[in-house]
């Protein structure tokens, strides 16, 4: 390889990536419903596939899934969101009759019996602001949610056109390669496509067992909500590692709330570690097998990295971008090294 080469691979790439990554974290929203889409189209193509093979059309095959899609989206809105907005309308009620200055006055006075280092410290005072810009950062986040909800409905449509159209583009895109090039961009594509398959649908299938986990584990230790809890750890287990404390606040909030005091927050917590420990030594091995290939402490240097540059949309698209960079070096590497790319003057024309 030459100079040149070399350069483009591990410098060119990247910077590249990374300058995509700018431009869609500018366009925040748009990002999110082109994300979404992509979410939802690789998550219904093995239904829209399996109805294939049953002899419907591709056209026909997405439409029953999407008709299918809507019906579940009704009975959710009749049986499941009531019982959630109920929930959580019925938590708020509470939050604003509890005394919460006394409940935390009595909390702290009990842990610095059992701990007389924490006696010289203002610890109501900070956990009393700690709880007040908690408060305001969720509802400002509620807020924001609601608004990005309204704009993510656009995301079924065009998933619907991604399940459609998506073949035609990758043929378009593998026209487009010139012919010295073709090999080896034919298995960059279908490796980048592998790992972003492989990841989404196991990032779906990781956040849901970490949902449906928290949620069993509050209701047995009898903590009110925990269908709220349970729901709010699967939707931030999207961004890896965040689940754990934002699903870890609000239950912990709720126990307090519920029993006046602090007696089920190391239980809450022990919880909280065993479901972890379960996702990480169980979970997470049986979904990903292996399909990212990263090691942890990569993961979270890259979210690190990636949250500061572009803040939490930088968080979320962190891993997916992270495998297509290693994909992209390594392929173009070993392609630029193995494959005998010759440059001819004339290069024929390509049918797929």
């Amino acid at each position: 390889m030459s100079f040149k080469q070399k350069f483009f691979v591990f410098v060119g790439i990247p910077t590249i990536a990374l300058l995509i990554v700018w431009i869609a974290s500018l366009a925040i929203h748009i990002s999110l419903i082109l994300i979404l889409s992509i979410f939802l189209s690789v998550a219904l193509n093995p239904l829209v596939t399996y109805f294939e093979s049953l002899g419907f059309k591709k056209i026909v095959s997405i439409a029953i899934v999407f008709v299918s899609l809507l019906l579940l989206f009704i009975f959710a809105s009749v049986f499941i969101i009531p019982a959630f907005t109920h929930q959580f309308k019925t938590l708020a009620e509470q939050l604003q009759r509890v005394p919460l200055d006394a409940i935390i006055a009595s909390s702290v006075g009990n842990l610095k019996e059992k701990i007389p280092l924490l006696k010289g410290l203002d610890l109501e005072q900070k956990i009393q602001t700690l709880i007040a810009e908690y408060s305001l950062k969720a509802a400002s986040a509620l807020t924001s949610a609601i608004t990005t909800m309204l704009e993510l409905l656009l995301a079924p449509f065009v998933a619907f056109f991604i399940l459609k159209d998506g073949e035609k583009f990758k043929k378009k895109l593998i026209r487009a390669i010139p012919n010295k090039y073709f090999e080896m961009g034919l298995n960059v594509l279908d490796k980048i496509e592998a790992q972003v398959t492989g990841y989404i649908r196991g990032l779906v299938l990781e956040a849901t067992a970490l949902g449906v986990m928290s949620a069993i584990g509050s209701a047995i230790l009898g903590i009110n909500f925990a269908f709220v809890i349970g729901l709010i750890v699967g939707l931030a287990s999207f961004v890896p590692y965040l689940g754990a404390f934002v699903g870890a606040v609000p239950a912990l909030l709720i126990s307090v709330v519920q029993f006046g005091d602090g007696r089920m927050i190391l239980p809450l917590i022990i919880m909280f570690v065993i479901v972890h420990l379960i996702d990480d030594l169980v979970v997470q091995p049986l979904v990903y097998s292996h399909s990212i290939g990263m090691h942890p402490v990569e993961v979270v240097f890259v979210l690190l990295i990636f949250g500061e540059l572009f803040g939490l949309f930088g968080m979320l698209i962190a891993i997916p971008v992270e495998a297509i960079i290693k994909v992209l070096i390594k392929e173009i590497y070993w392609g630029l090294t193995h494959y005998k790319i010759i440059a001819t003057k004339y290069e024929g024309f390509k049918s797929i």
